[in-house]
């Protein structure tokens, strides 16, 4: 009886036979990276395809193959170490759809056979990592906009800081300026009315250095209050001195302006104060806004006027045309 020849026989011989034919066909293939590296991962030669990949012009030859990998390759030098084994490696190839190597790593002796077959993104697998970047970003523009939300609340709150009064809450001095200007000019340009009330505590020094300024603070605050609350939304109310209110009244002729401030004296008049034995009031100067008039010139009649409601006896409106 004939005994066939095992094909794994017939595979050594044709193999070692004709050595030259895949040794070429190695080298030669398009699409799998041959690369061969002594004990310590110096390339000692590789093929077309690693090199095309690589931009190389010359094989890198001497040079460590780590040098070339998004991800290190690691070497078993155990004897136990198997001498077949599935590697995976990450290059950094000029081709955005080939991503990774995949393949094996041959042990023969004291050299190293790396086989990669290059690894392409099938069409689904391009659509799920397209879908996977697109959650992620939006992920980072949710939190982009969150951020920016937040800028924009801290910025809105540093800009309320830098024009409030920190004590009465009520628009400071430099963005009472500002604001002035603008209504100056509405004035002018529409031709309305637009009236000054000026407006300061009666004998506050006297609250501080009896009570102290704890209740002189609380005083400021509560007429601060009454005073907002008796504005109007278009009104701007600002804290212009130590003692002293100043509120702008757009589109207000100056009769009405009066009648705004004698309201508002009766009602500071009318606050009660637990911790004061002594009676609280406000003294007003009302003007008129003129078109050739400067925002000096303005304020300085407001000014006037009150100055001639203290001078009067106080806890009176006075007027200055």
């Amino acid at each position: 009886m004939v005994k066939q020849n095992d094909p794994v026989d017939n595979l050594h011989q044709v193999f070692f036979s004709h050595p030259e034919v895949f040794y070429h066909y190695l080298l030669s293939i398009g699409r799998i990276a041959v690369i061969l590296i002594d004990k310590e991962g110096k390339i000692l030669d590789c093929n077309r395809f690693f090199m095309d990949n690589l931009l190389l012009e010359e094989k890198p030859t001497g040079q460590l193959l780590n040098g070339f990998l998004d991800e290190g390759l690691l070497i078993n030098h155990e004897n136990s170490a198997p001498d077949f084994q599935s590697i995976r490696l990450s290059f950094s190839l000029n081709q955005c759809r080939e991503q990774t190597l995949s393949g094996h790593i041959v042990r023969v002796d004291d050299y190293y056979v790396v086989l990669g077959c290059s690894l392409h993104l099938t069409d689904h697998e391009l659509v799920a990592a397209i879908s996977k970047l697109n959650d992620e970003l939006t992920d980072m523009t949710r939190e982009l906009n969150k951020k920016n939300r937040e800028l924009e609340l801290a910025n809105e709150t540093i800009t309320k800081l830098m024009n409030t009064d920190p004590l009465t809450g009520l628009t400071n001095r430099r963005q009472f300026q500002e604001l002035l200007e603008r209504e100056m000019s509405a004035s002018r340009r529409h031709g309305l009315p637009l009236s000054a009330i000026m407006a300061d505590i009666d004998h506050f020094k006297s609250v501080n250095d009896t009570y102290g300024h704890d209740i002189g603070d609380k005083v400021l605050v509560s007429i601060a209050r009454v005073l907002r609350q008796m504005s109007r939304q278009e009104d701007i109310l600002a804290r212009y001195g130590g003692e002293e209110f100043l509120l702008i009244l757009p589109n207000t002729t100056m009769e009405a302006a009066m009648e705004c401030a004698e309201r508002m004296r009766k009602a500071v008049e009318n606050l009660q104060w637990p911790e004061i034995n002594q009676a609280v009031t406000a003294s007003f100067g009302v003007a008129l806004f003129l078109p050739e008039e400067t925002d000096s010139s303005f304020l300085k009649k407001a000014d006037a006027a009150l100055y001639r409601a203290k001078m009067s006896g106080r806890n009176k409106v006075a007027l200055e045309t």
